[in-house]
C-alpha cells in the first residue's frame, strides 16, 4: 500500500474539470433521444438498434462503474479519470462519424466504458481535493451539473439536430473533453491514498453487466412477449440468478470490486436506495415527457428542451445553496424530506398541456437541488479513504441502474396505459424510496 499526501491548492479549478466531464457525460445520457429518428434514417437503423444506442451507454457505464472504482483506488483516481476523458473522446469521434448502426452501437458501448471510468472518480476526487464548506460546494455544484445536463440533453440534442445535424451530437464532446482534458492533467490531486496491492475483479463485472442486460431486456420486451410468458419469466429469472451469483462471488473473492461489508453500514445502504430513487422516479420520466412533449404536443426539439427549465432553474438555484449548509444539517432528514416533496411534485404531474407539468416541475426541482449534493457527500463519507473510489464506484452504479431500469420500466408501463400512469409509478417509488432512506439514514448531523 501506498500513501500520499491529500488536498489541493488549486482553488476551484480541480471542480471546473470534474463538473465538465460529469455535464459530458449526463448530457450523453439523454441529448441523443431527440436525435433518434435522424439517425435511424441516416443508418438504416431500427428500433431495436436506436434502443441499443441509448441502453448500450447506460449499461456499459453501469457494468463497468465498481470495477473503474477499484481501479482508481489500486492506480490513482487522477490517472484513471484522465485516461476516461481521453478515452470518451476518441470514442465521440467514432459516434460521430459512423456510417453503419453496430458501429454506432459498438463506439457507444466504448463511451460508456471510458465514462464510468471519469464518473466512478469524481466523488472521490472532489473529497480528496476540497474539505469542510468548500466540500459541500464542490459537492452542490457537482450535482447541480448531473441534474442540470439529464434535463437540457433534449434541449441541446434539439439544437444541434435542427442545425449541423445528429453527428455533432458526439463531435460536441471533442472540444469538452480537451478542456477538461487539460485542466485535470494541470490540477487534480496527485497525493492520494493507494491500495496497489488490490487485484482487479474480472468476473465480477462480466457478470453484472450480464445481470442488467437480462433484467433490461425483461422489462423493454415483456409487454411484447406477455409478462406472464415462458421468454418473460426466464429473463426476470436470469436477472435474479446473476445477481446471486455475483453477490457469491464478490463474496468469496479475496479482492473484490465490491465489498460488500460497505453495506453493513445502514446510512451507506439508505445512500444507495436515495440516489437509486431520484434517477428511477424522476430523471427516467423526463425522457417520456421529451416524448411528450413533441410527439403530443407538437413541440419542436428545441422548444421540447425550454419546456424543461421549471425543473432546472430550481435545481441551479439549490444545488449549490445546499451544498454549502449539508454538514449543518442532519442529511438523513434532508434526504427523506426532499424524496417525499420529490413524491409531490410528481404527483402534481398530469398529462395535458405544458401548465399542467410545469408546478410539479417546479417542486421536483427545488427536491432534486436540495437532494443531489447530499446524496453525493454521503456517497464518499467511508471511514477507509482507500475506498473512496469502490464507495465513488457503487454509488455511480445505482445511479446508472436506477435511470436504465426507469426508462424501461416506464417504457413497459406506458405501453400498456397512459402518461399519467407513470406519475403514479414515479410518486410510488419516491414515497418508498422517502421511507426507506429515513430509516436507513439516522445518524448525527454532518455524519455518516
Amino acid at each position: 500500500m501506498e500513501i500520499r499526501a491529500e488536498g489541493t491548492r488549486a482553488g476551484w479549478w480541480p471542480l471546473a474539470a470534474i463538473v465538465l466531464a460529469v455535464f459530458m457525460l449526463m448530457l450523453d445520457a439523454t441529448i441523443t433521444t431527440v436525435a433518434l429518428p435522424g439517425i435511424g434514417r441516416d443508418l438504416g437503423a431500427d428500433l431495436d438498434d436506436l434502443q441499443w444506442v441509448l441502453n448500450g451507454y447506460t449499461l456499459a457505464m453501469a457494468a463497468f462503474q465498481l470495477t473503474a472504482g477499484s481501479l482508481a483506488d489500486r492506480l490513482g483516481r487522477r490517472r484513471v479519470f484522465v485516461a476516461g476523458v481521453a478515452v470518451f473522446a476518441a470514442a465521440s469521434l467514432a459516434c460521430g462519424l459512423a456510417t453503419r448502426p453496430d458501429v454506432l452501437i459498438g463506439a457507444r458501448v466504448i463511451q460508456g466504458l471510458a465514462g464510468a471510468s471519469m464518473f466512478a472518480t469524481t466523488l472521490a476526487l472532489i473529497a480528496q481535493s476540497y474539505a469542510g464548506r468548500d466540500r459541500g460546494i464542490a459537492f452542490g455544484v457537482r450535482g447541480t451539473a448531473a441534474g442540470v445536463a439529464v434535463v437540457l440533453g433534449p434541449l441541446a440534442g434539439g439544437a444541434l439536430v435542427s442545425g449541423p445535424g445528429w453527428r455533432w451530437i458526439f463531435l460536441v464532446n471533442l472540444p469538452v473533453a480537451a478542456v477538461a482534458l487539460a485542466i485535470a492533467w494541470r490540477v487534480l490531486p496527485r497525493g492520494e491514498h493507494l491500495d496497489r496491492g488490490r487485484r482487479l475483479d474480472v468476473p465480477g463485472p462480466v457478470i453484472l453487466a450480464v445481470t442488467l442486460f437480462l433484467l433490461v431486456l425483461a422489462l423493454l420486451r415483456g409487454g411484447g412477449y406477455g409478462w406472464g410468458s415462458a421468454r418473460t419469466v426466464l429473463l426476470f429469472a436470469g436477472a435474479a440468478c446473476g445477481l446471486a451469483v455475483f453477490v457469491l462471488v464478490q463474496h468469496v473473492r479475496d479482492d473484490p470490486m465490491l465489498e460488500l461489508s460497505l453495506f453493513r453500514r445502514p446510512a451507506f445502504t439508505g445512500t444507495q436506495i436515495g440516489s437509486f430513487t431520484v434517477q428511477a422516479s424522476v430523471f427516467a420520466l423526463l425522457v417520456y415527457l421529451s416524448f411528450h412533449f413533441q410527439n403530443q404536443l407538437g413541440y419542436s426539439a428545441m422548444r421540447a428542451g425550454l419546456a424543461f427549465l421549471p425543473l432546472v432553474v430550481p435545481i441551479l438555484l439549490t444545488g449549490p445553496v445546499a451544498g454549502a449548509v449539508m454538514d449543518r444539517l442532519p442529511r438523513g432528514r434532508l434526504v427523506a424530506g426532499a424524496l417525499a416533496a420529490l413524491a409531490a411534485g410528481i404527483a402534481l404531474m398530469h398529462g395535458g398541456g405544458w401548465w399542467h407539468l410545469a408546478p410539479g416541475m417546479i417542486v421536483a426541482g427545488l427536491a432534486c437541488g436540495v437532494v443531489l449534493p447530499v446524496l453525493g457527500g454521503l456517497a464518499v463519507d467511508v471511514p477507509d479513504q482507500r475506498r473512496l473510489g469502490m464507495a465513488s464506484g457503487v454509488n455511480n452504479t445505482v445511479l446508472q441502474i436506477g435511470f436504465t431500469v426507469g426508462v424501461a420500466g416506464y417504457g413497459a408501463a406506458l405501453g400498456t396505459s397512459g402518461l399519467d400512469s407513470l406519475f403514479v409509478i414515479g410518486t410510488v417509488t419516491a414515497l418508498l424510496g422517502a421511507v426507506l432512506t429515513a430509516l436507513l439514514i439516522r445518524d448525527r448531523p454532518g455524519a455518516l
